[in-house]
């Protein structure tokens, strides 16, 4: 099942999958910890014993959230628990960006890169929402050849210290 986000198509049932996948693999602890980021209210039942399975409550909860928030606790996992799908190594590179998303443009910093995509920094972005899959347009210099790139790419992940960005080819 698809679904319209401004301008922008996401399957569902795989942002979903994925998700509930990677919740499976976390520890009973991490878990719980995020049932309770969830539902703030429940930290007590957890904390005296009366919740009696933790991840049942989790992936109702889960259920009950947007694709939005779907996506945004998927991202997050995936930063902290480093399950990716990455191809190539990254490198550390601190760098100043130029970058257009919906026609605005923002600047920012990119804190590693390699052949396929880049990690910008906590953007400085004040357009509409960011999805995933949305085109973003940059402009920085290569980390070692130091040439002006103009390079088109998609946002592939979203948290709270920034946008995991794959290039449309590779550098």
């Amino acid at each position: 099942m698809k679904t319209s986000i401004p301008g922008e198509n996401l399957n569902v049932a795989r942002v979903t999958r994925e998700l509930l996948d990677l919740i499976m693999k976390q520890p009973k602890a991490e878990r719980a910890r995020l049932l309770t980021e969830l539902q703030p209210g429940v930290r007590q039942k957890i904390e005296s014993g009366a919740l009696l399975n933790v991840t049942t409550a989790l992936i109702d909860a889960v259920m009950k959230l947007t694709i939005k928030e779907r996506c945004r606790i998927l991202g997050e996992l995936k930063a902290n628990s480093g399950s990716t799908m990455r191809k190539y190594s990254r490198v550390d590179f601190f760098s100043p960006i130029q970058y257009v998303i919906n026609d605005r443009l923002s600047h920012g910093f990119i804190r590693n890169i390699s052949v396929s995509g880049l990690f910008l920094e906590n953007p400085h972005y004040s357009g509409p929402e960011l999805f995933l899959d949305q085109a973003v347009k940059m402009i920085f210099d290569h980390p070692y050849t130091k040439m002006h790139l103009k390079i088109q790419g998609k946002i592939i992940r979203i948290t709270k210290a920034g946008l995991g960005i794959r290039f449309d080819e590779k550098i």
